[in-house]
């Protein structure tokens, strides 16, 4: 008897503990999934791409002419972003536009990276502004668009990308990812000291980045980065002075209609990232014709 009440008691047991293991494959997928898909995604950002004409997506020249294309982060589909090679590999495909972006290191010098920690494209790791210069110096640029086909590559300071942009005829669109007032003072000297100053953009997420630009300087061209044109963020951009928005173009909530008021009150407009001919095509059609690619070029 004793024995069939300890068999029935490890039957209980053993279903009692399917749920609470149900729940713990539970978790762990839901902890995993974004992860594994972070990584994927991450990957794919990093591959090289098969450049794309310009002539493929429209094939009348007339229509070409009025296009303007902007490099993201240099041209990233053949060189690692964010470098010295993907500037050159900018013009190289015929961009008159590369845009890069900018942070801080610990001792406030601007250098190029996109993302918060070095890890993503270097051999180390950590926050850029955890690293002074002369330490972030020592790191590689080890990930990226044919990353194998440059030994030793550095992360450039602006300074170093400004003077690249000089030398091969390319005009700066520079998105501040963090920044400081000090950071800011410093940015526009830099912009001035080369000769960008009438002809670059700056661009951030941080609408309080650009209103501190905007103080320090009147006439450069700003604009605010919108991954989604939400009512709150329509009535903001709506109501900001002398300030472009640039809208993410695969995003489904940014429709032809927001995008229309807004062309309506005179707000000069930009569309990020475009790397399809079709996706391309649709804001063509709605008169949109600045767009930010990986891939899409002018000619080579």
């Amino acid at each position: 008897m004793k024995k069939e009440n300890l068999k029935r008691k490890l039957r209980i047991m053993r279903r009692k503990k399917w749920p609470i293991a149900l729940v713990a494959i539970l978790i762990v997928a839901i902890v995993a999934v974004p992860i594994v898909s972070s990584a994927i995604s991450m990957k794919k950002r990093l591959e090289p791409k098969t450049p794309l004409p310009l002539s493929d997506v429209l094939t009348q020249e007339r229509d070409r002419a009025r296009i303007t294309l902007i490099a993201h982060r240099g041209y990233s589909a053949q060189a690692p972003e964010n470098t010295l090679p993907a500037i050159k590999k900018a013009a190289e495909y015929g961009f008159d536009y590369v845009e890069i972006d900018i942070r801080q290191t610990k001792d406030g010098v601007w250098v190029l990276m996109h993302d918060e920690n070095i890890k993503t494209v270097c051999d180390k790791k950590g926050k850029v502004s955890s690293y002074t210069y002369y330490d972030l110096a020592a790191c590689s640029v080890i990930r990226g668009a044919n990353a194998e086909e440059y030994e030793n590559l550095k992360v450039p300071t602006l300074e170093q990308a400004l003077k690249c942009c000089l030398e091969y005829n390319v005009i700066p669109m520079i998105e501040i990812k963090d920044y400081t007032s000090d950071g800011i003072k410093k940015l526009l000297e830099l912009i001035e000291k080369y000769g960008f100053t009438d002809s670059c953009s700056v661009i951030s997420f941080e609408r309080e980045a650009l209103e501190l630009v905007r103080e320090q300087n009147k006439d450069i061209k700003i604009f605010k980065l919108v991954s989604k044109l939400t009512d709150k963020e329509m009535q903001k951009c709506l109501e900001a002075e002398n300030m472009g928005v640039s809208f993410n173009g695969n995003e489904k909530s940014n429709t032809p209609e927001k995008i229309e008021e807004l062309r309506e009150s005179g707000i000069e407009l930009a569309c990020w990232t475009i790397d399809e001919a079709d996706t391309m095509m649709k804001w063509v059609n709605e008169g949109i014709t600045t767009f930010v690619t990986n891939r899409i070029y002018y000619h080579n």
